[in-house]
């Protein structure tokens, strides 16, 4: 499927299968990003940016071309591409080096391609062409980032640290009272005394919904919440009253592949004119600053 929309493959461009070829492997790897992440990407309406968002992104892709397993793998150098980048976006989140154990294999044709880093928790390696392959038969469409999540996750134990971690991900803090961040009303994590409690605060009254002994526990309550998709990262990323300019705003996140949902307010104004809103998601509110159009 690939090279219908990429150039004709090169030597090298296949996946690895010895030491030897491993490293001639890893030194094709920035060229065949790049045109993944451009060419590929943009043929196929999809932001490869090396996010947990874009994991979605590609897994939803996976799914819809590929009937099963078998069909992915018969498709070697979509899946080298596939691999690559799965792989590619862990290494930026925890770190680690491409690996090749050539006596285990996942299939009758290739070793395991692997990631290894002696800080990955649980597992001392990490096989991407495994993730990419199981995402078809899981068929969730946050399979591959979910792994990558509770990977990450494992190394969260703070607020301080959560908050970094959703700052880094563009989690909105207008409906999240957590650490150094106060909101209106939304969601909160607060210290109560020498525990912690998390609930929801709405016109100065709290629903206090669970209490924790320890602040570990209660990060590890939040990023439950954050990986069931619970905690908002939607960003206003237009208002206005005119109903030509959100249409133009539209267009051009179409344009980038953006993902976004309208939002409009009918009776907004004094005279019952509709205040027309678009909003984004994560990372997404970072490709639109500047824009003209865009920004309230």
């Amino acid at each position: 499927m690939i090279e219908k929309n990429l150039r004709p493959p090169e030597e090298n461009e296949t996946m690895a299968d010895t030491k030897e070829n491993c490293k001639e492997w890893i030194s094709c790897i920035p060229d065949k990003m790049n045109r993944f992440t451009h060419e590929f990407a943009g043929n196929n309406h999809l932001i490869l940016d090396y996010t947990l968002a874009s994991l979605n992104d590609l897994e939803s892709w996976i799914i819809a071309h590929y009937q099963d397993v078998n069909e992915l793998i018969a498709d070697i150098r979509t899946l080298d591409y596939i691999t690559i980048y799965i792989g590619e976006t862990f290494r930026r989140y925890l770190g680690g080096e491409w690996d090749i154990d050539i006596d285990n294999k996942e299939d009758a044709h290739h070793p395991v391609i692997t990631l290894t880093d002696a800080s990955y928790k649980g597992e001392p390696q990490i096989a991407p062409m495994a993730i990419a392959t199981e995402c078809i038969s899981r068929n969730k469409e946050n399979y591959i980032s979910g792994i990558l999540f509770n990977y990450i996750a494992s190394g969260i134990k703070t607020i301080d640290r959560l908050v970094e971690f959703m700052e880094e991900e563009c989690y909105s803090f207008d409906s999240f009272s957590i650490g150094k961040y106060r909101a209106l009303e939304g969601l909160f994590l607060d210290r109560d005394g020498n525990g912690f409690i998390y609930g929801y605060e709405e016109r100065g009254h709290r629903d206090i919904i669970k209490h924790f002994d320890n602040e570990e526990a209660a990060v590890s309550y939040v990023l439950e919440q954050i990986s069931k998709g619970e905690v908002d990262d939607s960003h206003l990323a237009a208002f206005t009253m005119d109903e030509e300019e959100i249409v133009e705003a539209e267009k051009k996140l179409e344009e980038m592949f953006i993902p976004f949902i309208r939002n409009d307010v009918p009776g907004y104004s004094l005279d019952g004119k509709t205040a027309y809103r678009i909003f984004v998601f994560g990372k997404n509110i970072r490709y639109i600053k500047g824009l003209e159009g865009f920004g309230v």
